[in-house]
């Protein structure tokens, strides 16, 4: 059975950024490895609508066709995704009701209910914090959701030639 990853938006925006090469070298090796088909991987109509806001219409097409080629599997932001959202920025770790703090835990929310326990990220500020990943994991478990959710850098599931050799 093949891991089942969350990708959220930061990871598909660094494929186009030039400001970190280190991540948008490691972002790039990630996608091949998704299109090599070693993960089922996930995004949801909240990736497609932030990607939809770029202003830069070429970038914003070069996105879409990186989304495109990957395949992801898209998901929904449903009523019950709403509500855990609803949940978590109540909780006492987020300290922001910005819209952009909104759509990162929707991203989670979407993640936790269609119990893809891997989140795939670059926002630090929001998402791959030990604290938020306790409290997001905390207000699952208080509602019902009794799988852990895990946000770590797309680094982790990267799979080189090298690692397939060696039967990783």
């Amino acid at each position: 059975m093949k891991k089942k990853l969350y990708i959220e938006t930061s990871v598909w925006n660094q494929l186009e950024h030039a400001d970190r090469p280190d991540w948008h070298q490691s972002a790039c090796k990630f996608i091949e490895t998704l299109k090599k088909g070693y993960y089922e991987a996930y995004i949801s109509n909240v990736v497609l609508e932030e990607i939809g806001m770029t202003t830069d219409e070429k970038l914003r097409e070069k996105l879409m066709g990186h989304i495109r080629t990957a395949e992801p599997y898209i998901l929904e932001i449903d009523d019950e995704a709403k509500e855990l959202t609803k949940k978590y920025m109540a909780a006492d770790f987020i300290v922001s009701s910005a819209p952009k703090v909104y759509n990162d835990s929707s991203h989670v929310a979407i993640a936790t209910i269609n119990e893809i326990n891997h989140i795939v990220s670059y926002n630090f500020k929001h998402l791959v914090k030990d604290k938020r990943i306790d409290g997001f994991n905390g207000v699952n478990m208080l509602n019902g959701y009794d799988h852990v959710i895990d946000i770590t850098t797309p680094d982790r599931f990267i799979i080189t030639p090298e690692d397939r050799e060696q039967g990783l």
